[in-house]
């Protein structure tokens, strides 16, 4: 499927979710805020996640001044992080386990076609991949494409359950004992969810 063909797709509200946590963990620059609040209208439209959930983002969000977002986001996932943002860093503490960590997700990008200029273990890429994944699968389905929607579900499934949760689950325990602020352990949770939940 091509880029083109998956902007046609209407943006499965799942995938709209995912997407607004991988912008989460993105460094909260100028561009970063306005980018946020568009996919956190988006949710809010797409009823993609519980009101609730995104009400809490949203007030931990406006509770911290940018600033101290920027210092935080530096501090935990920035050049010598508290939490790296990369997932085989919590899934193994033995580097030929992260290194074939790394390649079993780079082997995921590439059996979809997907090249990534990032580390293929980083979050707001594997984020962004599953989203993909997901816009995919709607795709499928709108065309009656019943193997190909499987191919993706198991995909997602598989990525989901044998790679990522894990790793996210070390990663976002390791935010709340590093005093992370309110924000990042509200899209922490978010992400959780999502992670767990099913395509």
């Amino acid at each position: 499927m091509t880029i083109a063909a998956v902007e046609k797709v209407p943006a499965p509200p799942r995938a709209i979710a995912l997407r607004l946590v991988s912008a989460g963990f993105a460094y909260p620059d100028v561009a970063w805020r306005s980018r946020f609040d568009a996919l956190l209208c988006a949710a809010r439209g797409s009823r993609a996640v519980a009101a609730g959930g995104l009400n809490k983002l949203e007030k931990a969000l406006k509770a911290t001044p940018s600033a101290e977002l920027e210092s935080q986001h530096f501090r935990l996932f920035g050049p010598a992080p508290v939490c790296p943002l990369e997932l085989a860093f919590h899934a193994t503490k033995d580097p030929y386990g992260q290194a074939k960590k790394v390649a079993d997700l780079a082997g995921f990008y590439k059996a979809f076609g997907v090249e990534s200029g990032e580390r293929a273990d980083g979050l707001p890429a594997v984020l962004e991949f599953l989203a993909y994944l997901e816009i995919k699968r709607v795709h499928a389905e709108l065309n009656g494409w019943s193997e190909q929607r499987d191919i993706v579900v198991d995909a997602a499934t598989k990525l989901r359950k044998e790679i990522v949760f894990k790793a996210f689950g070390v990663m976002a325990r390791k935010l709340h004992a590093a005093g992370a602020p309110q924000f990042y352990l509200q899209l922490a949770s978010l992400c959780r969810s999502l992670l767990g939940g099913a395509s």
